[in-house]
């Protein structure tokens, strides 16, 4: 079995990993409760050639192997008890993949033989399987991480004053984009391509946020179903791409991505994911953190330890609170900023990253000092998903100051405000005006909210028009999955439609809510596609839909999506051109104090305190600029019909020009002895000087 006797030193025990040198190669993991630790080679056909015992210092394990070089193939077997009520599940039956790994053969995809217990055995969570999983687990990349240090690329350092987001998936993006070759589409080259780059500078993106793209797993069910972990929102390997997103087997096509991007003067943010792994629940797999100690980088249950805490609705719950776990998180978050040159991340189901050892959320958990702290990881962008399943799981406004955080209110109140629901005025002056409070206030914490109304988890902007439920059909639950509080309406016709007075309604909707989000305070995102009026067919939950359901579709006449695409692209450079205009928002809590921000109702008149409890769906937001006697008002009106609109009693003086609006029916302002027309379900922008 075993070809040729290699040379063996002890090693040592950091860097975990696999670590290259000129003489060979260092092998580090971490495993408190293990008994014996066992390194595994494979040749390129994937027979395993040489078993290799590590060494032990305290809870690390170790050993140097001399001659051998990048691309060696490697896995773990661990040993230990096997005690499911204790939370131990040691099974050297099992090979295991190093959670430090930099590379992987090939995607991770269930097979009876990584579970722990035998398969219809009447009490499986304690029967032991002697199934070897070898033949059916990717293997480990031995990677030399200095071969992507040599060229740094110049990061664009984004303010977040003019930061503006744009959410995608590396396939999805472009594996329908045919301007680009075939081989590269749906991977890092293809994101890379000149005209993808060209296409997201042209339309004034600042920040590209990747949905994630560490090596993820897909579940037994999702197989049995026929379907597909698309999100990838399951990892395993937090250091590893998935193998399917490079076009090639070099991780230097990540790093040109990276260099394209920052070329073009765009950031590249990573959405992580390390508040659970991919071994979902008690009955999951062995692919990883579970075989080499389940029990220190897993939450388990106080009094039946066998079962996990599940804060996060997917099985299990990583337990930051842990030194080790802690430390293979900031050693991945480390790697990705600082040899790939990724700008920042966004953290999902932040909340559980903050839970201390009673699972009770804290601001001054271990996780956040240590990002503070860092001298790498506290110069990027930090984004919370500011929620988990837990209890007290929504903590909007209660991270560090350091983090920015979705902002998932504004997202509910925009789209029941533009859904003509009553009594959602003052929220939305609220959500558009509002800085970020809780533990970090003052002017640095206004603008570190990102305001969205769709992203890739609910409906896109289209089906939130076209659709009055959900129509999850296609994952095969049943249509249970997926949320049943959308705010949605189909505008009069559920679903796809060739009614020319229904798509003009729905394109105005859309139109008018894409100028809320970006004319408010806050860092706007969009999801990839609503520009161009991607469509999921009612799908609110397409995590398992790897198919045209979640892709882009560029080929197209339709001139619907190009105007659509043109529209977007005169917003964001309406709000880069603007400065002045979007330093009244930042500063909008301490100008309607000053009374240099104003509502106003259609009369001209302020907004009472009553007035807002009234069914209001017409209201401006008057700014003043005394210094440089400038004047904005913004109009939002969501009624069925166009309103008569007085300019401002008070300032009868103020010349004003019609900057923006979203109905498309006008071209110039007019305005007579004055009033003028706000057209029905439409935002405007007026500009004033004296």
């Amino acid at each position: 079995m075993f070809l040729q006797k290699l040379k063996v030193d002890t090693g040592f025990p950091s860097p975990l990993g696999a670590t290259v040198f000129e003489a060979g190669v260092n092998f580090s993991i971490y495993s408190h409760h293990a008994e014996k630790i066992v390194l595994c080679f494979f040749n390129r056909f994937g027979y395993e050639t040489h078993h290799i015992p590590m060494n032990r210092t305290e809870d690390i394990w170790h050993v140097f192997v001399r001659d051998i070089h990048a691309g060696q193939l490697y896995g773990y077997r661990v040993y230990g008890p096997y005690d499911p009520q204790n939370g131990h599940l040691f099974n050297g039956h099992k090979l295991l993949l190093d959670p430090a790994a930099k590379q992987l053969t090939g995607p991770v995809l269930f097979h009876e033989t990584q579970l722990p217990y035998i398969v219809g055995h009447k009490k499986r969570e304690f029967s032991f399987s002697r199934l070897d999983s070898a033949p059916f687990m990717p293997k480990c990349i031995v990677t030399d991480e200095n071969a992507y240090r040599v060229f740094k690329s110049t990061k664009p350092f984004i303010p977040y004053e003019k930061t503006i987001i744009y959410e995608t998936h590396v396939k999805g993006f472009t594996i329908k984009k045919e301007d680009i070759p075939r081989r590269v589409r749906g991977t890092f080259a293809g994101l890379a391509h000149p005209k993808t780059v060209a296409y997201l500078k042209n339309l004034g993106i600042t920040s590209v946020e990747l949905l994630p793209i560490a090596a993820f797993n897909t579940p037994e069910h999702l197989l049995d179903l026929r379907l597909t972990n698309y999100w990838g929102y399951d990892p395993i390997c937090s250091m590893a791409p998935q193998s399917t997103y490079l076009s090639t087997e070099k991780l230097v096509e990540i790093k040109n991505m990276v260099q394209a991007y920052h070329e073009a003067g765009i950031e590249v943010l990573l959405d992580v994911v390390y508040n659970h792994t991919g071994e979902g629940g008690y009955m999951g797999p062995l692919l990883s953190y579970r075989g080499i100690d389940n029990a220190s980088y897993y939450r388990l249950m106080p009094d039946e330890a066998r079962y996990y805490m599940d804060d996060t609705g997917c099985g299990n719950t990583f337990n930051l609170a842990h030194p080790a776990a802690l430390q293979i998180t900031v050693q991945a978050l480390r790697y990705w900023a600082e040899i790939f040159d990724i700008d920042g991340f966004r953290f999902d189901l932040a909340v559980t990253l903050g839970r201390n050892g009673e699972n009770t959320y804290t601001p001054d958990a271990a996780f956040f000092k240590v990002l503070q702290k860092d001298a790498v990881l506290s110069k990027v962008k930090l984004i919370a998903e500011p929620w988990d399943l837990g209890p007290n799981g929504y903590q909007l406004g209660n991270f560090p100051p350091f983090f920015s955080e979705w902002d998932g209110q504004f997202r509910d109140t925009t789209r029941q405000f533009w859904k003509g629901d009553m009594g959602q005025a003052g929220a939305m002056l609220h959500q558009m005006t509002k800085p970020l409070t809780g533990s970090g206030k003052g002017k640095h914490q206004v603008l570190k909210k990102v305001n969205f109304i769709t992203a890739h988890d609910g409906f896109t902007l289209y089906d939130l028009v076209s659709y009055n439920n959900k129509h999850n059909d296609a994952n095969k639950e049943q249509n249970r999955d997926g949320s049943n509080a959308n705010f949605s309406w189909n505008s009069g016709t559920e679903g796809h439609t060739n009614n020319p007075t229904v798509m003009a309604f729905r394109l105005r909707r859309m139109r008018a809510m894409l100028a809320t989000l970006f004319l408010s305070n806050g860092i706007p995102m969009l999801l990839g596609g609503d520009e161009m009026l991607r469509s999921q067919y009612g799908n609110n939950n397409a995590y398992c839909q790897d198919n045209k359901i979640s892709w882009l579709h560029w080929k197209t006449t339709q001139k619907a999506r190009a105007d659509m695409y043109a529209f977007v692209e005169r917003l964001i450079h309406f709000r880069r051109d603007h400065p002045d205009l979007m330093a009244l928002l930042i500063q909008a809590p301490e100008h309607f104090q000053e009374g240099l921000i104003t509502a106003l109702k259609p009369d001209g008149t302020p907004m009472s305190e009553a007035d807002w409890q009234a069914f209001v769906r017409c209201f401006s937001i008057y700014l003043k600029d005394e210094k440089n006697k400038t004047f904005y008002n913004i109009i939002l009106n969501a009624a069925d019909v166009s309103i008569d609109y007085k300019t401002p009693a008070h300032d009868e003086k103020i010349k004003w020009k019609l900057m923006f609006e979203t109905s498309e029916t006008i071209d110039k302002l007019s305005v007579r002895r004055g009033h003028f027309e706000v057209p029905a379900w439409c935002v405007m922008v007026l500009k004033g000087t004296l």
